[in-house]
C-alpha cells in the first residue's frame, strides 16, 4: 500500500523506524542502521509505501534534523578542549581528503577507464562525509573523550574543505568539457560559499546568544533553538549558502561565548522523534535498484573510498602524532555518506549534464551502501576507543574463564577438606 497522506506517512515512519531500532539494537547494530533499513524497506526500491512524492513533502524534517545535528557538532568544538588535538584534525582532514580523493581518482580513471572529468569529479565528491550518522551513534552510545572530539572536528573541517575542493575541480572539469580558461569567479565561488557561510553562522550565533539571555525556560530554549537552526538552513538555500557549515558555526559561537555552552542538551527532550523519521526517510530515499544496475564500478567506488578514508586517517594522525587509538580507529567513522554529497550531486546535474547521469548512478550506489555500512564503522570506532559505555574491556567471561573459576572453586573445597 502506498501512502500520500502526510500525517498517515509519519505515523509509519515513526513506529515502524522505532520498531526497526529496536531490533537493530536488539543485535547490537547502532539504532540509526535500524531507521535506515526501515526506510529502505519502506522505500520505492522494495515495498513503495513511502513514494518519492511524499518523500518531498516530508524534506522540511530533513532540513530541521540536519540543522540540529549541526548545531550539535558546532556545540562540541569547545576551544579549550580543542587546542589539545586541534593539530590533529588539521592533519587528519587535510590528509585523508587527500588520500580519499587520489585514490579515488586513480580507481576510477585506472582501473574502470572512466573519462577523466568524471573520474576527477568523482575523486572530489568522495572527501565528503555525512555527519549526521556518526553524531547519531555518538549520542547513542555516550561517547566522550578526546577521540570523540577529533572525530566531531574532522567531520565540521570535512565538510569545508569538501566544498573548496570540489568547486576547485568543477572549474577546472569546466574547462576540460566546454574549452575556455580558468576564470577567477570559477576559482573563488567555493571560497565565497565557505567564508560567506562562516560569516553568517557567526552572526547568527551572537544574535542568538543576545536572545537566549532574555530566556530561562528550558522549553522555550528548545523553540529559540530549533528556530535558527530553520532560519540558518533557509538563509543559506536562499543566498547558495551551505547549511551545514553555516549551523556549525553558530554551534560553534554558542559554545565558546556563550555562559551555558551545554544549552545544546536541550535537543535530548525531543531529537529522538525527529532523529527516527530523519534517518527512516534518508533510507526510503535510498536506490537499491541503481546499485544493482551499477553494483561494480560503485564496489570499486566504496572500496577505493574506504581504503583513501581509513589509510588517509592513519597518515594524518601518525604525522600530527595523535593517540594510537585515534590512528588506528578514527578512519572507521568517516564512511557515511549522504547530505553533502546530494547536494554536490544537484550541481554536478546543474552543470554538467553530459556527465551527469554516470556519476549520479555511482554516488547513489555508494550513498546506499554508506549509509547502512557507515554506522556501524562508527559504533566499532567508537567502543574501540574506550569512549563509549560499551568498552570493550567489560567483556562477557568467556568459556575458559569459566572452566578456570571451576578449577579455582574445586581447589579450595578440597583445601578446606
Amino acid at each position: 500500500m502506498t501512502i500520500y497522506q502526510q500525517s498517515l506517512g509519519l505515523a509509519v515512519l515513526l513506529l515502524l523506524g522505532l520498531l526497526g531500532g529496536r531490533l537493530a539494537k536488539k543485535i547490537k547494530m547502532p539504532m540509526v542502521v535500524g531507521y535506515v533499513l526501515t526506510g529502505l524497506i519502506l522505500s520505492p526500491s522494495i515495498l513503495n509505501v513511502i513514494p518519492v512524492q511524499l518523500n518531498k513533502e516530508l524534506e522540511i524534517i530533513k532540513i530541521l534534523g540536519l540543522g540540529m545535528i549541526a548545531l550539535m557538532i558546532g556545540g562540541e568544538l569547545e576551544l579549550k578542549r580543542l587546542r589539545k588535538i586541534a593539530s590533529s584534525v588539521v592533519w587528519i582532514t587535510v590528509v585523508q581528503i587527500f588520500g580519499a580523493s587520489v585514490v579515488v581518482f586513480v580507481a576510477m580513471y585506472y582501473i574502470l577507464n572512466l573519462p577523466l572529468p568524471i573520474s576527477l569529479l568523482l575523486g572530489a565528491m568522495a572527501t565528503a562525509t555525512a555527519p549526521a550518522s556518526p553524531v547519531a551513534v555518538i549520542r547513542e552510545y555516550k561517547a566522550k573523550g578526546p577521540f570523540t572530539s577529533t572525530l566531531l572536528g574532522v567531520v565540521a573541517l570535512d565538510d569545508a574543505l569538501c566544498i573548496i575542493l570540489f568547486g576547485i575541480v568543477a572549474a577546472f572539469v569546466g574547462i576540460l568539457l566546454k574549452g575556455g580558461s580558468l576564470g577567477l569567479f570559477a576559482i573563488t565561488e567555493p571560497l565565497l560559499e565557505v567564508f560567506g557561510s562562516v560569516g553568517l553562522g557567526a552572526l547568527t550565533g551572537v544574535i542568538l546568544i543576545i536572545v537566549l539571555r532574555f530566556i530561562n525556560a528550558r522549553n522555550q530554549t528548545v523553540v529559540v533553538l530549533l528556530g535558527f537552526a530553520l532560519l540558518n538552513s533557509g538563509l543559506a538555500y536562499i543566498i547558495h549558502l551551505s547549511p551545514l557549515l553555516i549551523n556549525m558555526v553558530t554551534g560553534f559561537v554558542i559554545a565558546n561565548f556563550y555562559a551555558k555552552p551545554d544549552v545544546f542538551q536541550y535537543f535530548e527532550d525531543i531529537e529522538m522523534p525527529i532523529y527516527v523519521v530523519f534517518f527512516t526517510l534518508a533510507g526510503a530515499s535510498l536506490h537499491i535498484d541503481v546499485l544493482a544496475a551499477n553494483w561494480l564500478p560503485a564496489a570499486v567506488y566504496i572500496l577505493a573510498r574506504g581504503m583513501g578514508k581509513v589509510g588517509g586517517v592513519f597518515l594524518g594522525a601518525r604525522l600530527a602524532n595523535a593517540e594510537q587509538k585515534v590512528q588506528k580507529y578514527l578512519g572507521f567513522a568517516m564512511f557515511s555518506k549522504a547530505g553533502v554529497t546530494i547536494g554536490l550531486l544537484l550541481l554536478v546535474q546543474g552543470r554538467f549534464p553530459e556527465i551527469a547521469i554516470m556519476i549520479t548512478a555511482i554516488e547513489l550506489a555508494a550513498v546506499t551502501v554508506c549509509e547502512i555500512v557507515g554506522p556501524m564503522g562508527t559504533r566499532y570506532a567508537l567502543i574501540s576507543s574506550g569512549e563509549t559505555d560499551v568498552s570493550p574491556k567489560k567483556t562477557k567471561i568467556t568459556e575458559h574463564q569459566h572452566f578456570n573459576n571451576f578449577k579455582l572453586l574445586k581447589l579450595l573445597n578440597y583445601k578446606r577438606q
